[in-house]
């Protein structure tokens, strides 16, 4: 049996092998009912099965058809059903149960279809595979109509990387809205609209930036659209990590019984958001970069071993090491702009506020002059920290109550109540907030 048979019999098994899960109609999932939650909703484990099937068959008769293999790789083949297996695990799996519980299990979930599944599904050439799959009939009818004068006008408005990203944008965007991203939790139908909507506009991304960007021009414009898309969640994320209240408090119930605040779920689903799927787009970008170099390397005829060779690979890694400083610089530049959104001051004047009130005296404080004193901890990294003090959730609202009045919040504190003012606290806590 080949491994992605498999796995397909392991993933089909895996419920079977589980006890039965006495469900609670309305209630978060427990704990101890983790591995008995599997979705087994008849309409998403047809739709896997008839993908693996129509997949499989699809790829026997182009590989009988065409030489080594064809239009499709035996790594892009790997890679769909690797996408396959991502694909049912969030939602077939207890994550997809435990997202109904956790919102941070919840945007695991949708970063597992986005940035995993997605782009691995569309390595392998799926729509080319499926229509082999079908008759000699429904593939020329399928035919006469992509050739349809408004069919593939639209194919080719929305299938290329800037309309695919400011689409998939505006799904991620629009779906993290408070009232439509709480209203998965009490409507199935909302749920799998949300996930068809995170799936389906992530797979046109992906497949505009992967097969859609042909040429130096197009594979330039889709490191870009990646680079943008890394940008904008990675705000949204941050936005989640850092907000001082709840923006989705019909999660509150579910944290509490996996040991959680709601604040807490909340900032782990924000970095999620923020941290691995950065990483996984930043992965893209640079793979689209090195796409691009080969394709210039062919065309150009230029050999490894040449002058021409080495100036490519030198413009490549200058390439690679510019995307990178660009992917850190505008990550800081979001970094202070959330900082000033979710404290409401300024991190240029908390620097100045910081200096003249003599903090660091005491403490060593990244980018403030003369900042080095060793009596209280160091706060680089404070962004980063999951206490204040070690006795408060390191939340805005917290940060700005500690500079402020100290003694109140631990009456056995070394830090000195310095007369700080609301104003002042706020763009002294912005400041810190950009400190990673």
């Amino acid at each position: 049996m080949k491994p992605a048979a498999r796995l397909a019999l392991l993933l089909a098994l895996a419920p079977a092998l589980a006890p039965p899960l006495a469900a609670h109609e309305g209630a978060p999932l427990a704990p101890h009912d983790l591995w008995r939650a599997w979705t087994l909703e008849p309409a998403v484990v047809l739709g896997l099965a008839l993908a693996a099937g129509g997949y499989a068959r699809g790829l026997r008769r182009l590989r009988r058809r065409r030489a080594a293999g064809g239009p499709v790789r035996r790594w892009g083949a790997r890679a769909f059903w690797a996408g396959w297996a991502v694909l049912a695990l969030a939602l077939v799996s207890p994550l997809h149960a435990l997202g109904g519980a956790l919102l941070g299990a919840h945007m695991a979930q949708h970063e597992l279809l986005m940035v995993a599944a997605a782009p691995l599904l569309v390595l392998g050439r799926p729509v080319l595979v499926a229509l082999w799959a079908l008759p000699a009939g429904a593939r020329r009818g399928i035919g006469r109509l992509a050739a349809a004068p408004p069919v593939r006008a639209t194919s080719r408005a929305i299938a290329r990387p800037l309309p695919a990203t400011l689409i998939h944008g505006a799904a991620i965007w629009v779906w993290h809205a408070p009232s439509l991203y709480q209203a998965t939790l009490g409507s199935e139908a909302a749920h799998a609209l949300q996930h068809a909507a995170f799936l389906g506009t992530a797979l046109l991304f992906w497949w505009a930036l992967i097969h859609g960007s042909a040429g130096p021009r197009g594979y330039g414009v889709a490191v870009l659209c990646v680079f943008l898309t890394a940008l904008h969640s990675g705000a949204l994320g941050a936005l989640l990590t850092l907000s001082p209240s709840l923006v989705y408090p019909r999660y509150a119930a579910g944290a509490a019984l996996w040991g959680l605040t709601p604040l807490e779920d909340q900032q782990l689903a924000g970095l999620i958001m923020w941290v691995p799927g950065g990483l996984a787009y930043l992965a893209g970008a640079l793979a689209l970069l090195a796409a691009w170099l080969r394709r210039a390397d062919r065309r150009a005829g230029r050999w490894a071993g040449g002058p021409a060779g080495r100036r490519t690979r030198l413009a490549g890694a200058g390439a690679a090491t510019l995307l990178l400083l660009l992917t850190l610089g505008c990550g800081r530049e979001t970094s202070v702009a959330t900082a000033a959104g979710v404290t409401g001051g300024d991190p240029d004047r908390g620097r100045a506020a910081m200096a003249a009130y003599g903090c660091g005296a005491c403490h060593t404080i990244p980018g403030v002059p003369g900042a080095r004193g060793r009596v209280g901890p160091p706060l680089a990294g404070l962004a980063e920290r999951a206490y204040v003090a070690g006795v408060l959730p390191n939340t805005p609202a917290n940060l700005v109550r500690w500079i402020r009045v100290p003694q109140e919040v631990d009456p056995l504190t070394a830090m000195p109540d310095l007369g700080v003012g609301e104003g002042e606290a706020r763009d002294m806590a912005a400041y810190l907030y950009t400190l990673r």
